[in-house]
């Protein structure tokens, strides 16, 4: 069968710019204890911010099959971080307080909203987010080249809740369509004329195009 060029050019052109790391933009809450969230920037003095989804699987081979069916149960998400110690950034000073004041229980928990500033913005409510509690977990401090940095782990406590985060108001609002920003849109997949891209493959080969 002779690839259709044109088509396959048509349905790989757009938008095919990669994510940039300051375009998902990590924000805690430094007042977890208090009934309204105050916001700080993971950004300035952060050198990693690495999030974990660490799939959870389960598998079963009943006796008529060759292979284990695998499935998805679940995730056990986590984000890794290291920072320089800048006691000025209030998100760096939080995770630090944990560290240094070896706290536990919910005394080490906060949220977080991870900011998708590569989606659409809604004009009054910001940008799509995921918002999510998490444990703070510090693995140590150390010394790079004579300055002191410090490193661990944001371990997810709750599932994520989606909205929108305004980043000049400093805002989280709940907002169940948000959630659909990070899905494949409804109409992709479909070719300019009707039918699904699948649709169309299996119509050109059956005419041998």
């Amino acid at each position: 069968m002779d690839m259709n060029l044109q088509f396959f050019a048509e349905t790989t052109a757009g938008n095919d710019e990669v994510v940039q790391r300051h375009q998902e933009a990590l924000y805690i809450n430094i007042r977890p204890k208090d009934d309204k969230p105050v916001w700080a920037l993971f950004g300035t003095g952060a050198t990693k911010a690495d999030e974990s989804f660490d799939a959870q699987t389960s598998d079963k081979r009943y006796i008529n099959q060759v292979s284990s069916s695998q499935t998805v149960t679940g995730y056990a998400y986590s984000v890794e971080y290291e920072y320089d110690q800048i006691p000025s950034q209030l998100a760096i000073k939080f995770i630090d307080s944990v560290a240094k004041k070896e706290k536990v229980g919910s005394d080490a928990v906060t949220d977080l909203v991870i900011v998708s500033m590569n989606l659409k913005k809604d004009a009054d409510k910001g940008y799509p987010s995921r918002k999510r509690k998490c444990a703070v977990s510090p693995d140590g401090n150390a010394d790079s080249d004579g300055t002191m940095t410090g490193s661990g782990s944001l371990l997810g406590r709750t599932d994520w809740s989606y909205g929108y985060f305004d980043v000049e108001k400093q805002v989280f609002t709940e907002d169940k369509a948000a959630e659909g920003a990070f899905d494949v849109p409804a109409d992709e997949g479909q070719e300019p004329g009707g039918g699904s891209v699948t649709e169309n493959e299996e119509q050109n080969e059956a005419a041998g195009i």
